[in-house]
């Protein structure tokens, strides 16, 4: 800025370059170039002289009425003071906090100068060392002032400056990209602690039924709010675990086992297990459940752990007959009798099926033990031939007659070619088997061996059991479903194919 007001041409009237030039040698050597680095409102800082406010207007003037031989001196002066005048605004402008002087005592001070210098038409060489000079290029001082060190509450409001400016950078695009993520951590995380989660599905049940838990001792919190979440009694664990912090009840829970209905409120479910509100169990097996399908339905009402069941029913053989055959898949097949019952002592896996297999035995009566022996049947081979029928048959009139077609394809040496057993190694129900799935490699495949599978595909009721007992007096061979679940019988392989195509 100083620069470029120094190559200005003056305003003035042209001087005598004598005069200009003894004006300016002797401005130059006394002044000291302006700091324009100095910091804005330093209150330490020593006190720069107003330089546009007229003092060397008035200065000038009081020479000229003492001696008018000097005029053109004066007119010098006034032209010098009005450069510095003009570089003096700019300077303001960055200093704008420096106290001004009034006009007043400009005029004093000027006064005063004067009859000090005792000179009447050239300023005192003071005088001209105050006024602001125009050195030719600006430069920085050699050594700063002492007495301009910042003080250290002028830091703070310069680094709110930087952030300030730093956050003005950021164009809108990068700011809804903040507010973007922002608004999906924050939603993430309030689905965590306060939404729904993954709930099982506890399949071929009434929703209304109990949901059943067992709490035993030395079970943390944490697992009990994961345990209610997989079994469909809450929606949040999270949102249930923070509930028991804050109150206090973490560590109040009773041992025993409850009854829970789905998705309940939390504070509900944590009064009850506070209280000590535990239920007599009471669950329900239907007819024609594999071990599998025991384990699961178990495990859904939240009584054992599906895995731990299954691994327990491999072996479990309490009764003679229940021994494990080579090649049976679970020995415990077919002996757990489907009903319904109450536990009213602690619930495990080995508990349970030893409750089922008693219920077998009882159920399975001498005069019925004879009877099988009478038609030269093992316990483990009525209780397999039942399993096929109960799987075969779904209306209680085809059970004998089912069980007849059975008896004589035996007697044939004819394979059963049951499509229950293929069933029985497939992963899920199938509604029809295919050319394929009769190809499968398994001891369970009665398409591929004839006679009777390892052992039982599932549990039978009695029904299947008297009419294995009882079969019907037929000369079928051959039967097939309808999507009714109705049985259609033939004696020839050529009538089967025609009802085939007629009821499928």
């Amino acid at each position: 800025m100083h620069g470029n007001k120094k190559e200005r041409a003056p305003k003035q009237a042209p001087q005598p370059a004598e005069t200009v030039k003894q004006q300016e040698n002797a401005a130059v050597p006394e002044s000291k170039p302006q700091d324009v680095s100095a910091p804005k409102t330093l209150p330490e800082r020593e006190e720069a002289p107003s330089v546009n406010d007229g003092t060397e207007d008035n200065g000038a003037a009081g020479a000229a009425e003492s001696a008018k031989d000097t005029a053109a001196e004066g007119a010098a002066v006034k032209s010098v003071a009005s450069k510095a005048d003009t570089a003096a605004e700019g300077e303001k402008h960055e200093e704008n906090e420096k106290p001004e002087k009034s006009e007043q005592e400009g005029k004093a001070e000027n006064a005063e100068k004067a009859q000090e210098s005792g000179t009447g038409g050239s300023p005192s060489p003071a005088a001209e060392s105050r006024a602001p000079s125009k050195p030719s290029e600006p430069s920085e001082p050699s050594e700063p002032p002492s007495k301009l060190s910042e003080p250290s509450n002028l830091l703070e409001p310069s680094a709110r400056e930087k952030l300030r400016a730093a956050v003005g950078r950021l164009g809108w695009k990068k700011w809804a990209a903040i507010a973007a993520v922002f608004a999906v951590l924050l939603g993430a995380g309030l689905f965590l602690a306060f939404g729904t989660t993954h709930v099982i599905e506890r399949s071929d049940r009434d929703a209304k039924e109990n949901i059943y838990m067992v709490v035993k001792p030395g079970t943390t919190a944490s697992e009990i709010s994961d345990h209610l979440m997989r079994l469909g009694v809450i929606d949040s664990r999270l949102r249930f675990w923070w509930l028991m912090k804050l109150q206090g009840d973490a560590q109040k829970f009773k041992t025993g086992t409850y009854a829970f209905a789905p998705h309940m409120d939390e504070q509900a479910v944590l009064d009850k297990l506070v209280s000590g509100d535990t239920t007599v169990v009471r669950f329900t097996i239907p007819e024609g459940f594999g071990i599998k399908e025991i384990a699961k339905r178990l495990a859904d009402e939240g009584l054992v752990d599906e895995q731990e069941f299954l691994a327990e029913a491999k072996d479990f053989a309490p009764y003679d007959y229940m021994k494990k055959r080579p090649n049976e898949r679970y020995a415990a097949e077919g002996y757990l009798f489907p009903d319904t019952y109450e536990i009213h002592s602690e619930v495990t896996p080995e508990a349970i099926m030893k409750m089922m297999a008693e219920d077998f035995d009882t159920r399975l009566t001498p005069a019925l033990r004879q009877q099988a022996a009478a038609k030269n049947l093992s316990i483990h081979d009525l209780i397999t031939l039942a399993s096929l029928v109960e799987k075969e048959a779904r209306y209680d009139e085809d059970r004998p007659i089912i069980a007849q077609v059975f008896f004589k394809r035996l007697q044939m040496g004819m394979p059963l070619q049951s499509d229950t057993t293929l069933q029985y190694l497939m992963a899920g129900p199938k509604e029809d088997v295919s050319i394929e799935d009769t190809k499968i490699d398994s001891p369970y495949n009665t398409y591929q061996h004839a006679g009777l599978p390892p052992g039982p595909i599932a549990s039978p009721g009695m029904k299947s059991i008297l009419a294995v007992l009882n079969p019907a007096s037929t000369d079928y061979l051959y039967f097939v479903a309808d999507r009714q679940g109705h049985n259609h019988y033939s004696q020839t392989y050529d009538e089967h194919l025609a009802i085939v195509e007629q009821v499928r």
